[in-house]
Formats: structure tokens, sequence, C-alpha cells
């Protein structure tokens, strides 16, 4: 049996766009070229992988059954020629990164500024707002960066997941809040207030929920927002007591806000990445870790500048 790995893509494309000139279009190919490879293909198999209907293409149950056998086969040679390209001179490349937007907003930022002035042929391509990994093709990303609680599957083989930044919960509310004078402060103190979240997939939201279960507190009502400036917002505005890393609070002095540690359950927030085993890193990703592990951390760099 004579069957080549263009064929098989080439059914695949046929099946995602349902149409021979839509696959010609994505293969960049003519569509007698394609016709004769999806013919070769059907001569191998020996039986027919589609039927022609309504002016489309419908695969038949042979057909369907190769399909997610394929869909792996393009992800693995997409693994193969991301490895290769990976190889070539920072002179030039690309490094890809996926973070959660509050990573991407607070944290990266100093770290990428530092990459770039170092090696300033390197293409930065940040996909933030990554919260939920079915989302995410790790096959396209050199790291990933995403926040502690969060539900993570199962990762390849060739991935490995490092902690990262720690940073502080801490409270946050307007002067004339009635617990902005309070010397130490308590979750059974907030209680009565209204509180100030992110949506549930955020690693600050799950690990005050965590804290508030293990000392059987429940929040008198609560505000969901999306993001950490909406939380900033909604506090300023009087609307509940927020909570954020200090990181975090310490880049907006512009809310005028204050903060407020938590004595009686300290709350510590944990990033982490994902990313390839060392010998599948890129060498734009190397020389970035290298730089992430030599740097002074971000949250020493933000405690120090409030001093």
């Amino acid at each position: 049996m004579k069957i080549d790995a263009e064929q098989l893509l080439t059914l695949l494309a046929v099946a995602e766009t349902g149409s021979v000139s839509e696959a010609a279009l994505r293969l960049g190919r003519g569509q007698p070229a394609i016709s004769e490879r999806l013919h070769k293909l059907t001569q191998e198999i020996g039986e027919p992988l589609y039927l022609r209907e309504g002016g489309g293409i419908k695969l038949t149950a042979v057909g369907r059954a190769l399909i997610p056998d394929i869909r792996q086969l393009r992800a693995t040679l997409q693994d193969i020629e991301n490895l290769l390209v990976h190889q070539k001179s920072l002179q030039s490349g690309e490094l890809r990164v996926a973070s959660t937007s509050l990573i991407a907003n607070y944290l990266l930022p100093h770290y990428l500024q530092s990459f770039q002035k170092q090696n300033p042929g390197i293409n930065l391509y940040i996909k933030s707002g990554a919260t939920y990994w079915e989302h995410i093709n790790l096959s396209e990303l050199d790291v990933f960066f995403f926040e502690g609680e969060m539900d993570i599957p199962h990762l390849p083989d060739s991935y490995e997941i490092q902690p990262w930044l720690t940073g502080e919960i801490i409270a946050v509310m307007p002067k004339t809040h009635p617990l902005a004078s309070a010397s130490t402060l308590s979750l059974e103190d907030v209680q009565p207030f209204p509180v100030v979240w992110r949506e549930p997939s955020s690693g600050v939201r799950r690990t005050l929920e965590k804290a508030f279960r293990q000392n059987d507190i429940q929040p008198t009502h609560f505000i969901e927002v999306a993001d950490v400036e909406s939380v900033g917002a909604m506090v300023k505005a009087g609307l509940g007591i927020g909570f954020m890393t200090r990181t975090v609070f310490e880049q907006r002095s512009d809310w005028g806000l204050i903060s407020q540690p938590i004595t009686s359950s300290q709350m510590i927030w944990q990033s982490y990445m994902a990313i390839p085993n060392p010998a599948r890193r890129s060498r734009a990703l190397s020389v970035f870790l290298d730089l992430i592990d030599s740097s002074t951390p971000l949250d020493r760099v933000s405690s120090e500048s409030a001093l």
C-alpha cells in the first residue's frame, strides 16, 4: 500500500471544507491535483472514502473513520515542522506565548521588554485572555502561563509544568470604607460586605473561595466581573471589597484605593508555566527562560518600588 501524508491531509482538508475547490484553496494546489490525490488514496484503500452530494463532498463511513488519525498526523507533522523551525538563529524567529489576562497585563511585560531589548530580531506573539485549556493548541505555542487552581487537563508527554511567580492576595477598598482604618483584617470582618471578584476560572477567585470554605464563611453577596481592571473600577465606585494580588495592586495607584492584608488566613496566589521538555524547546524559548531565571522577581521589584 502506497499512501503518503499529502493524500491523507488532502482528505482531511476536503472533510473540513466540504468541497474540493475549498480544499484546493486551503492547500494552495489546483483542483486537478486535489482530485488526483483523492483518486489515488481511494484506490489504495480499496473502497470509496467520499461521495459527491449537492455540489459538495460527504465522507463515507470509512472516510470518517480515518479523520481522527489524520488530525493526529497533522498535529505530529506540525510539531516536527515547529521543532525544525525553532532551531534557527536568534537573529530571526519568534516567541509564542499564551497567558491568562492577569499575567499578560501585569507580570509578563516586565520580562518581555527585557527579552525584546536583548533579542530585537525575534517577533513576539502574545495570546492573552486564555483561561480554558481546550482553546489552546500547545503545538502552536512556546510557553503557556496560567494561574494556580485552574483546571488543567493531561499534558502531552513532551510538556512539563514549572511553578513561576507567587503573590499575596490582599483586600482592596476605598479610603472611606468602614474597614479602611482597621489595624487587622480577617475574612470574618469581610463577610458582611459585598465581595467584588473575577469569574470562577480566576486563580485569585478560586483561592479566595477555598479560604471562605475552610473558615466556614459565606459572603453576604458578590459582584462578578471579567477582569482585574473591572474589580478596581467596581471597588472604586464603592460597590464592595475587591481581592487581587499585591503585585497587581501596586501597579495601579491610579485607582486611589487602599489595601489590607488578610491576617487570619494568608492567601497566596501561584502562577505556573507549561513548556516543552528541554530537547523540544526553541532557541528563543530557551533564552527567554534563562532571562526569567536570572531576573529579579517582579513581585520583589514591585514591592521595592513602593517603598
